[in-house]
């Protein structure tokens, strides 16, 4: 060691090296996996994962079924919201022309009882 890196705090010391470490591995790449490693981690867990990844198929089917339905739900219900609207409206027109036929009625009887007896 140089007497330069003997002075260097060891705390700096220690960070110098890890920072060699970290390009060493950059260089050199991750280190290769044991196909060992993967083995027991298939005997190990395996069944668990395929079953995992199962019922994450199901659970994602069954949520695409229950948008389907849930998106014809509500197109019946808009409908069914839109065909309300529209008998509203026919019935509200219907009301308001049967009011105006009423006051015209009522009109014409207080103008015939303004006319009087002798009036004809």
């Amino acid at each position: 060691m140089s007497n330069a890196a003997k002075k260097t705090h060891p705390a700096r010391r220690a960070a110098l090296l890890e920072h060699k470490d970290d390009l060493n591995m950059e260089k050199n790449g991750p280190m290769p996996v044991d196909p060992t490693i993967d083995q027991v981690r298939e005997l190990l867990f395996g069944h668990t994962q395929r079953s995992n990844e199962q019922r994450d198929a199901e659970l994602n089917q069954t949520i695409d079924t229950l948008r389907r339905e849930m998106l014809e739900r509500f197109a019946a219900v808009e409908a069914r919201m839109d065909q309300m609207a529209v008998e509203t409206e026919r019935r509200h027109s219907t009301t308001i022309a049967a009011i105006g036929l009423a006051i015209a009625d009522l009109g014409a009887h207080v103008s015939k009882l303004a006319e009087g007896p002798g009036r004809k």
